[in-house]
């Protein structure tokens, strides 16, 4: 189902987006970064962002074992593992992948939320690793919004998707807590700042 509803999507990036593959086509592999968004806006990303050998983080529920299968399916590379169960094993997986060259794309503020709320995950790999960041938001005019936790939106079958990307961010290795706190809060903002350019862009 997932397929068929991506394939028909019309996503658009603004001239002069600043994706780190906008020229890439999907299949070539990536080098070390962390792409970053909203939980809520999951699907159509997960869509134009496939094939790329992205790693994502996987939850050790019950449900984990088909959503790896999916993310295989769709070509990204699982990493089990979340913020409630198995989080320390997830971020020395995540960190072992950045380090040997690999891209990673998180929803920051899963998988409980709140919604829009980012957890400190990502500045920490990022300090760890010394890979960039990038901010990711969509727009989706014609949706169907859930009664989840997030308000998780599914675009209609063919309907339109714009996407805004920002980025690199770089973590300086010697940032302390207290500055890594300060990166989330921006990070967070910058988040809000996309998805609130975006809506203004279509009300225009």
């Amino acid at each position: 189902m997932m397929l068929a509803l991506g394939a028909s999507l019309r996503i658009r990036l603004p001239e002069g987006t600043p994706t780190p593959f906008a020229q890439s086509p999907p299949g070539k592999a990536l080098g070390p970064a962390i792409y970053i968004f909203w939980h809520r806006e999951l699907m159509p990303i997960a869509w134009y962002c496939r094939g790329r050998g992205i790693g994502v983080l996987i939850s050790q529920h019950f449900d984990g074992e088909w959503i790896a299968r999916i993310c295989h399916r769709l070509g990204y590379r699982p990493i089990r593992g979340s913020s409630t169960r198995g989080g320390q094993m997830a971020i020395e997986e995540l960190t072992r992948f950045l380090n040997q060259g690999g891209a990673v794309a998180l929803t920051v503020d899963g998988p409980r939320g709140p919604s829009q709320r980012m957890k400190p995950g990502a500045v920490y790999l990022a300090r760890e690793t010394g890979a960039p960041i990038y901010a990711i938001s969509v727009q989706m005019p014609q949706a169907w919004e859930l009664t989840s936790w997030d308000r998780m939106r599914i675009p209609w079958p063919g309907s339109r998707v714009t996407s805004l990307w920002s980025g690199p961010f770089q973590i300086p290795r010697s940032a302390s807590a207290e500055e890594l706190e300060l990166w989330r809060r921006r990070l967070e903002e910058e988040l809000n700042r996309l998805e609130e350019k975006l809506k203004s862009q279509r009300q225009a």
